[in-house]
């Protein structure tokens, strides 16, 4: 199974054009082996399938094959490729951030460095070939199906607000929520090949007209999608949002339940009470780089796995983020515990936290780093696993690079609210300073 993952962003047609969409395929089949497979899939956006097929041209030029899933959510791709002695995954999506951006990962089994190098080209004769295939359509539905305690949702059949970006996801969740008998209404499930940024990640405006559906017709759930499958937001029966890092602690105790002792997996971002969660059902946490989590998950033999905002893995099922099983998951749990979502996630513990960006250049990021060390009064613990982390009695703050934007992204928790504001602005100060 694919797991090691990089990523390449950029604006369509000025940093990624077709010429190095390309190149970037063929650089991709040189590190491979002749007689092997990679497959491709997109989103529904018109500049994905673009720069899918320029990506797919220049695997071929290298001798190398291509399966071409089309339009497929990212969970999908990966449990397709499972179906194929496959070593290379790559996905093509927009830009959760930027509309003019596109997202292309590559998930493969070892490091292919992607440094800027001519590409060799094979001869006429031995180019690769392009197969298309659909089938992982409905293998993928019924293994999530039988996944999952189907027949407990069926009987509650609970109610649901489902929102799906105008995504790739339109096509799955759906019709699995149609065959678990839940009373479904949807919107932003229509897919669209515009550029628009409207729906293409749950935004406060669409994460509203959720809410808002939920209360007016006394709905279960609202479930939020993003475009390409691999995030979730969950809105409770009282049309609350459901924090991200609330949502991780709660799947994380279902695990240990079904798993005493088991491992969870999470990024660097992960609230304290993940911490406590994981201590009280005694399971063993680990927190790791964002781009580290499916090898950590896979090295540990984890029994769950999470990532940023809304991003979940489930070893049992497949080794990738997967919204759409996250979804049914969650659905299933409001069914099992025979509670409602709010009454599941008060038993979980809150503390108050913030999130932000500050501008930052990416040549003045380290230095920045190293200087916080010694500025933040908060030393108890520090932790450069990602960007760096300090911790304190009760407190943590967390400085990341953000990998892609001159920004550095900063988090920071705390069991006061008084000291939540003090070491906001004590780190802000500290980083605008440089």
């Amino acid at each position: 199974m694919p797991s090691y993952l990089k990523e390449i962003r950029g604006a369509v047609n000025s940093e990624i054009t077709n010429e190095f969409a390309s190149n970037l395929g063929n650089v991709i089949g040189n590190f491979m082996r002749p007689g092997k497979t990679i497959v491709v899939g997109r989103d529904i956006k018109a500049a994905s399938q673009m720069i899918k097929r320029s990506i797919t041209a220049g695997i071929l030029a290298s001798g190398i094959n291509v399966i071409d899933f089309g339009i497929s959510p990212i969970p999908t791709v990966h449990y397709g490729a499972n179906l194929y002695d496959i070593d290379v995954i790559i996905t093509i999506t927009a830009s959760h951030t930027n509309p003019e951006e596109i997202d292309i990962k590559i998930f493969s089994d070892h490091n292919i460095p992607l440094v800027q190098r001519h590409a060799d080209k094979v001869s006429w004769d031995d180019i690769g070939e392009l197969s298309y295939v659909n089938d992982y359509v409905d293998k993928y539905i019924c293994a999530v199906l039988e996944n999952i305690e189907k027949d407990l949702i069926t009987t509650m059949a609970p109610k649901v607000i489902l929102n799906c970006a105008d995504g790739s996801s339109v096509s799955f969740l759906p019709e699995i929520l149609s065959k678990l008998g839940s009373k479904t209404i949807m919107f932003g499930c229509q897919p669209t090949s515009t550029a628009s940024k409207e729906f293409a990640e749950p935004t406060p405006e669409s994460l509203s007209l959720v809410s808002n559906l939920v209360k007016d017709v006394g709905a279960d759930i609202g479930i939020s999608m993003d475009n390409d499958g691999d995030r979730v937001v969950f809105i409770d029966e009282k049309g609350n949002k459901v924090r991200e890092q609330t949502m991780l602690s709660l799947i994380a105790r279902e695990f240990l339940i079904k798993n005493p002792g088991g491992t969870i997996i999470s990024s660097i971002t992960a609230s304290m009470s993940l911490d406590e969660i994981v201590a009280e059902y005694e399971g063993n946490l680990i927190k790791a780089p964002m781009n580290n989590i499916l090898d950590e998950i896979i090295k540990n033999k984890a029994v769950f796995g999470g990532g940023d905002s809304g991003m979940y893995v489930f070893p049992e099922f497949q080794r990738c983020f997967d919204a759409i099983f996250a979804a049914v998951k969650v659905l299933e749990t409001v069914c099992k515990h025979n509670k409602t979502l709010s009454t599941l996630i008060s038993e979980i513990p809150e503390y108050p936290r913030t999130e932000f960006s500050i501008e930052c250049q990416h040549d003045e990021k380290d230095k920045v780093l190293e200087n916080l060390k010694e500025r933040l009064e908060l030393k108890d613990e520090i932790d450069t696993t990602e960007g760096l982390k300090i911790k304190g009695n009760n407190s943590f703050v967390l400085v990341r690079p953000s990998r892609f934007e001159p920004l550095m992204r900063v988090y920071v928790e705390s069991k006061s609210s008084g000291k939540l504001q003090k070491l906001s602005h004590e780190v802000r100060n500290a980083i605008e300073k440089d």
